[in-house]
């Protein structure tokens, strides 16, 4: 087992880890093999504990802001939570308050306020015994979010006729805060042979929940925050095929 050290440099441009950790484990150059271990990482620099990165970067269309998930009460296709898509697919148009609606078709979501203390975050994690690596370099961050000043709270009503997953449910999961890097450059090292990842497009990194409550008509009722400790929430797979990742049931998403 390698010597646990730790180095951090901060600059006004950029701030870079450096850890050495134990990294027999991983088994090839892709990408979806190296991620679980650079996952924890990216949620201490720059999603503090409210806020968790996505399960995978191959997922991130998932992950935008308004996107809605349905908990199932048992596994449906794989997984325990179906997603639904962003909020302006699953309306009732003709329900919803009007300025709403209009207003869910035309924004961004972008928070024009928003400035991260660093340009660029560089995250390396080796383990010189056996000389594997994982680095991830993320740059050009901004936050996408819903603006405090919109309350989707019986503004807002779910058309539970169009969308069965929606039909019985008592609550839905939105994502409502976003951090994302306009580009990532992901390098895998094993022994002498080594893979760079260049993604761009703006991924979603960490993401925000919040618990919404349904009406019977549809309605959006009541908002729930859930407060996310990353420390304690650990992801599984429920099949091999499976593109969501739920917590277990040992571990708590809420105190």
């Amino acid at each position: 087992m390698p010597k646990k050290l730790k180095v951090v440099v901060k600059s006004l441009y950029s701030h870079e880890i450096r850890k050495d950790v134990s990294l027999e484990n991983l088994k090839s150059l892709k990408l979806e093999d190296a991620w679980p271990f650079i996952r924890e990482e990216i949620e201490t620099e720059i999603g503090s504990s409210q806020l968790v990165c996505i399960p995978h970067i191959t997922e991130a269309d998932l992950y935008q802001v308004t996107s809605l998930f349905v908990p199932n009460d048992k596994p449906m296709n794989g997984k325990m939570f179906t997603p639904l898509g962003e909020l302006k697919k699953n309306i009732n148009v003709t329900k919803s308050s009007p300025s709403y609606v209009n207003w869910l078709g035309e924004t961004d979501f972008q928070d024009t306020t928003f400035k991260f203390p660093h340009e660029s975050v560089k995250i390396t994690l080796q383990d010189e015994s056996i000389k594997n690596k994982v680095r991830v370099i993320m740059v050009n961050f901004t936050r996408a979010t819903v603006p405090k000043d919109k309350d989707l709270v019986n503004n807002i009503y779910l058309d539970i006729d169009k969308h069965k997953e929606l039909k019985g449910k008592k609550s839905v999961y939105m994502i409502t805060n976003v951090l994302i890097a306009k580009t990532i450059e992901f390098r895998v090292t094993r022994g002498t042979s080594s893979r760079i990842f260049h993604l761009g497009n703006a991924s979603p990194l960490v993401f925000g929940l919040e618990e919404f409550l349904i009406g019977d008509d549809g309605k959006l009722i009541a908002r729930e925050p859930v407060t996310i400790k990353s420390k304690h929430l650990h992801w599984q797979k429920l099949d091999p095929s499976d593109q969501l990742y739920i917590a277990d049931k040992g571990s708590s998403s809420e105190e």
